[in-house]
C-alpha cells in the first residue's frame, strides 16, 4: 500500500512541477494555488489495490458506503461509473471490468485532501 502512496505522491509532485514551469516567473509563487491546481489535474491512475477497490465497490453498490460527500466517495463513484459502463458495453463481470479500469483508466483528479496537496507541494520548495 505504501508504494501506491509513494507513486501517487511522486505523480502529484510532477504535476506541481509542470504547473510551476508554466507560471510567470515575474509573479510570486503561490504554493496554495499550485497545490490546488495540481490536485484538480488528471492523475495517471487510481492509487488503490484491486482487492480494496472491489470491496469498496461492493459496499457502494449495496448502499452501505458511510463516507460523507467528499473526495473519497467521489473517487469510488467515478470508478464505479467507469466499471458499470464497461460492464454494459462488453458484458464483463465486475471483477474483470474493475481490473481493466484500474489497469488502464486515468483518474479525473488526484482525490487528495487540500492539506495533503499543500504539504506535498511545499515539500518541493523545501527540497530546492
Amino acid at each position: 500500500m505504501y508504494s501506491l502512496i509513494d507513486t501517487r505522491n511522486r505523480h502529484f509532485m510532477n504535476a506541481c512541477q509542470n504547473i510551476i514551469s508554466r507560471l510567470d516567473p515575474e509573479k510570486p509563487l503561490n504554493m496554495s494555488e499550485v497545490a490546488r491546481l495540481a490536485a484538480e489535474s488528471p492523475a495517471p491512475c487510481y492509487y488503490c489495490t484491486f482487492e480494496y477497490a472491489l470491496r469498496m465497490l461492493r459496499v457502494l453498490r449495496h448502499g452501505k458506503m458511510r463516507l460523507r460527500r467528499d473526495r473519497r466517495l467521489e473517487m469510488w463513484t467515478e470508478i464505479n461509473e467507469k466499471v458499470s459502463r464497461l460492464m454494459e458495453s462488453t458484458g464483463y463481470t465486475l471483477q474483470v471490468a474493475l481490473a481493466h479500469v484500474l489497469a488502464s483508466a486515468s483518474a479525473s483528479r488526484f482525490f487528495i485532501s487540500p492539506a495533503t496537496a499543500y504539504r506535498l507541494a511545499n515539500s518541493l520548495i523545501e527540497k530546492s
